[in-house]
């Protein structure tokens, strides 16, 4: 892990907060939206698994989207390693939650609070991680092909149309249930 703290930005850190209150704001949103079914798409809503991890990846989307129009780094090494680091975050949501649940049993608010917090961290330093391994992997003897900006984008519109599709249609999997 000791590796990882050269990726890790103090300047993150105000993002990393903004994310945070965007997520729990989120958590929020569609009852304090009258149950509007725009509102729906990009919110939870209800207590699954799978719309929880809509918490991380809509404010963590429209941040760095926000960030790309400040500072204009390179467009598909910025944004393809957002995708992968919020792919990441996501995957710790998920795996987190029922690794500990399977073990206990139950779920515990504080833990599930605790899990998106982490995985808030997780996504920041992973996208700091994977963009400077983008960058310098041309220049060493372990090349990283970049996906064209094209293909980038392409990543970034299927994901939110998953989750527009599964908010609508969910599938009869148990991480689209309701955990209460």
């Amino acid at each position: 892990m000791n590796h990882l703290r050269k990726y890790y930005n103090k300047k993150d850190l105000p993002y990393i907060a903004v994310t945070a209150v965007l997520g729990t704001l989120n958590h929020f949103l569609y009852r304090l939206s009258g149950y509007s079914a725009f509102t729906a798409l990009f919110c939870p809503i209800n207590e699954s698994v799978w719309e929880h991890t809509k918490l991380l990846f809509f404010p963590f989307f429209f941040l760095s989207v926000w960030r790309y129009a400040h500072r204009r780094k390179s467009f598909s090494a910025y944004f393809y390693s957002r995708f992968l680091a919020v792919l990441c975050g996501m995957g710790f949501i998920i795996a987190a939650f029922y690794t500990y649940t399977g073990i206990l049993g139950m779920h515990f608010l504080v833990a599930d609070i605790l899990i998106f917090f982490g995985s808030i961290l997780i996504s920041h330093v992973y996208a700091s991680y994977f963009y400077v391994l983008l960058l310098t992997s041309k220049h060493t003897a372990r090349h990283i092909a970049l996906p064209s900006s094209g293909n980038v984008c392409i990543l970034w519109i299927a994901a939110i149309l998953l989750f527009f599709i599964f908010t609508c249609y969910p599938p009869n999997l148990p991480l689209f249930y309701p955990i209460f």
